[in-house]
């Protein structure tokens, strides 16, 4: 059955050819309405699907988040368990912040590969830019795939120009360089911690070779270096009012 002409009649206004393409597919087979939807109407949806969805999100976000957030942090390509909230919750109460005025959370979720083509990796890349236009993130540590993405999109600092004097000397042999922005100047966007006490005890990066970096645009820099002390320490004690 010929559902749809390409090639209509100029004569026919664009009203008149609708409504004949409608009456044909009124009584078509079922299989014939599903291959015209395909053809002419499935990359359509699932753009505006995926627009809606991604609006929802925002508007939810800013509509559900506390008034600002004192901490936030992006583990890509971790090992660990996504639900367990000990480390970030340790680290709360290491600072003393007030969950109910100020937001903290670690996101273990997030995936990355160069070659990253399926849907659940690029909604994890609009989250991430989504929440880095904001100010939010403060931290994102990875692979080196994952931190050489985001340093080549000019998310991340040159973290030496951050850390203070006695952790620059603790890292000073551990610093990662990147190619950041078009030019790509190598620049030290971050430091290896494969060997931080609390990252090990709770398995987020097993076998794995963890690169931690600031976020270029972070709201909250003296949390997030705050934070990389904190995953050095092997007891961590709350931090008086």
């Amino acid at each position: 059955m010929e559902v749809y002409n390409k090639n209509r009649d100029q004569n026919n206004s664009m009203h008149d050819e609708i409504r004949e393409q409608n009456a044909k597919l009124k009584n078509a087979p079922l299989k014939d309405k599903i291959a015209y939807f395909n053809e002419y109407y499935l990359k359509t949806t699932i753009l505006a699907a995926f627009g809606i969805g991604l609006a929802g999100y925002l508007i939810y976000s800013i509509l559900t988040a506390p008034s600002d957030t004192a901490f936030a942090a992006f583990f890509y390509n971790d090992t660990g368990d996504s639900s367990n909230t000990e480390l970030i919750d340790g680290f709360v109460e290491y600072m003393g912040i007030d969950t109910k005025k100020h937001d903290a959370y670690i996101d273990a979720t997030m995936n990355y590969t160069a070659d990253a083509t399926d849907y659940d990796s690029f909604m994890g890349l609009e989250k991430a830019m989504a929440v880095l236009s904001t100010g939010e993130l403060d931290v994102i540590v990875g692979d080196d795939t994952a931190i050489d993405y985001f340093a080549k999109s000019e998310c991340l600092c040159d973290i030496t120009a951050l850390l203070p004097d006695d952790l620059s000397a603790q890292f000073e042999d551990k610093l990662y360089y990147a190619a950041v922005g078009e030019d790509s100047m190598m620049v030290p966007v971050g430091v290896y911690v494969s060997d931080a006490p609390k990252l090990n005890q709770y398995y987020y990066y097993v076998d794995r070779n963890p690169i931690y970096g600031f976020v270029i645009n972070s709201n909250s820099v003296d949390n997030a270096i705050a934070f990389l002390r904190y995953i050095y320490m092997e007891n961590g004690n709350r931090v008086e009012e």
